[in-house]
């Protein structure tokens, strides 16, 4: 006799191929696969790690879960317009390289009803925020520009030399493409303050915006260009929208490479998916009870949990989009295991210059301190902008009673393809409140990420400037205890030359003396000699009874 459980799980499943299966279109019926199939995870996981993929859509509840990779956006537009079955509790649409699928993120826009500044944003141009058309892979890989890159860039300070401003680049003067790219492109922005950070709340959507930093470099080989020489950057979109949707736009960190990437790019790659494909996989029950046993704290409660009361399953499926939304952000060994490690890359340089300064103090330690201290001010400002996103989904959003109006018309297209593409909920009397409000699981955790970030990023990068702050103190006082040191062995060597002096002075003046002819006196050789050793002796006793009596004062 089957179990309850199983019998849930193999209606679901009928469910959703029905679901599929009413469509009239090859790619939705055909490309998707079943996430719980280890034959199909296989597949879908060497499809998620792929640098070629673009977008996935990923439908799933409690009892089933299905994936389909790289679908036109005829066919994903025809999702949206179908209603999913009461078995597909969430969906999951993920996007990279978002400057290549404009007309998908436009459909998306006119089914949650984005703000047309919002798509723009959305849309930039990866490739404007460097100035050559191309780059070696190597520099792309670290960061670092190109020499005709820098020149360009001083071309650039020559100009603001002579009277030009970044104001003239943004002005309503200027026209053209280059008034829009310097005045709206979101990654010439992300690029300058990497900080930078944007909270979006519309009737539809929950949408946040920030920058991921990934280490990617170790300490001591060398510094390159931008604030954090040891890591890249890579901006992501989030949004928790109606219909229990998340959609997550990821940056593509190596806009010149078109696919083609090298060994260190792929690796760049993977660290920067990891979280993603962790995700990923954690929806998945291939494995379920092995990886309970080894790794439990590895799985995410998406579609695993230990309760099994009636509470439990009734309220289950009602979080899983909102933790969805929080594991997405959360990221917490990527970003945060920059400083928070024990052995993090600012503890063990400090601890290095900390000996070198011992050994023999310079001025380029304090250089070097002061390019720490800017690192550790983008770290600082870069979580801080991290708790600005968590305070503003936690806190209440005002209500409004402007009734719900038909999206904006973002593009040439019919009223009637709008209503079936988002069709309007009846207005109702009321204030009616923006966003889409977060599930108590997922606010619980937002709070729990808070508390993290405050305790362990920002008071370790508290940690490492009060070092900072104290090697640069302390080389100045090693600086100034080697030249008080040196001063006195100069001191000491003067001293005793000035002794030495003292020791012969008699004795020239006694050859001063014997020099001089008086009353037509003359000395033999044995005669000076003589003088000379009872002189000398007598000084020489007269200076070793000085030194005994200081001796004896003491």
């Amino acid at each position: 006799m089957e179990r309850p459980t199983e019998v849930a799980c193999a209606t679901a499943e009928i469910d959703m191929h029905a679901y599929y299966d009413s469509f009239d279109d090859a790619n939705i019926t055909n490309r998707f696969q079943d996430l719980d199939s280890p034959t199909s995870l296989s597949v879908l996981m060497q499809h998620v790690q792929s640098s070629t993929s673009r977008t996935f859509v990923l439908d799933f509840n409690d009892n089933a879960a299905y994936a389909a990779f790289n679908l036109p956006t005829a066919s994903l537009a025809q999702l949206l317009m179908v209603e999913r079955p009461e078995t597909s509790s969430a969906r999951w649409i993920n996007m990279w390289n978002p400057y290549h699928q404009q007309p998908l993120l436009s459909l998306l826009a006119k089914r949650y009803d984005f703000s047309p500044r919002l798509l723009g944003m959305m849309c930039s141009d990866p490739c404007v925020r460097r100035s050559p058309p191309r780059q070696s892979r190597a520099s792309i890989a670290t960061g670092k520009a190109p020499r005709h890159a820098r020149a360009k860039n001083s071309n650039a300070r020559s100009d603001v030399e002579r009277g030009w401003d970044e104001l003239s680049d943004t002005s309503s003067s200027s026209v053209g493409s280059y008034d829009s790219v310097a005045g709206g492109n979101l990654y010439r922005i992300v690029d300058d303050l990497w900080h930078y950070s944007s909270v979006d709340f519309g009737r539809s959507y929950v949408c946040i915006g920030y920058n991921s930093l990934y280490g990617t470099k170790p300490a001591g080989l060398g510094q390159e260009d931008g604030p954090l020489p040891h890591c890249i950057r890579v901006w992501t979109w989030l949004l928790l929208c109606e219909s229990n949707t998340v959609i997550s736009i990821n940056e593509d960190p190596f806009p010149y490479a078109e696919g083609q990437l090298d060994g260190l790019q792929q690796r760049i790659l993977q660290e920067t998916r990891r979280n993603l494909v962790k995700v990923f996989r954690s929806l998945s029950r291939v494995d379920e009870a092995t990886r309970l046993a080894r790794s439990p704290t590895r799985m995410l409660p998406l579609r695993t949990r230990l309760g099994d009361t009636p509470e439990e399953t009734a309220y289950r499926e009602s979080d899983t989009t909102g933790l969805l939304f929080y594991y997405l952000f959360e990221n917490f060994h990527n970003s945060y295991t920059l400083v928070t490690r024990r052995e993090s890359r600012y503890g063990v340089e400090l601890k290095e210059l900390r000996a070198e300064m011992f050994e023999s103090p310079k001025l380029r330690h304090i250089d070097r301190l002061g390019s720490i201290g800017k690192e550790l001010g983008v770290l600082r400002r870069h979580y801080q902008s991290y708790l600005r996103i968590i305070d503003r989904l936690l806190e209440p959003q005002p209500a409004t009673s402007t009734p719900l109006q038909p999206p904006h018309n973002l593009d040439a297209g019919s009223e009637t393809c709008l209503k079936a593409l988002r069709p309007l909920p009846p207005l109702e009397p009321g204030n009616i409140t923006l966003g889409i409000s977060l599930t108590p699981a997922s606010l619980v955790r937002f709070q729990r990420l808070r508390d993290l970030i405050a305790l362990y990023a920002l008071s370790e990068i508290d940690e490492y400037t009060t070092q900072k702050d104290a090697l640069v103190t302390l080389n100045f006082n090693l600086l100034a205890l080697r030249d008080t040191l040196a001063m006195e062995k100069l001191t000491k060597v003067a001293l005793l030359i000035t002794k030495a002096t003292l020791l012969f002075l008699p004795v020239s003046l006694m050859s001063a003396y014997f020099g001089l002819s008086l009353g037509g006196g003359e000395y033999t050789v044995v005669e000076y000699w003589l003088y000379f050793a009872v002189v000398l002796t007598v000084d020489f006793l007269r200076g070793l009874w000085a030194g005994v009596r200081r001796i004896w004062k003491r």
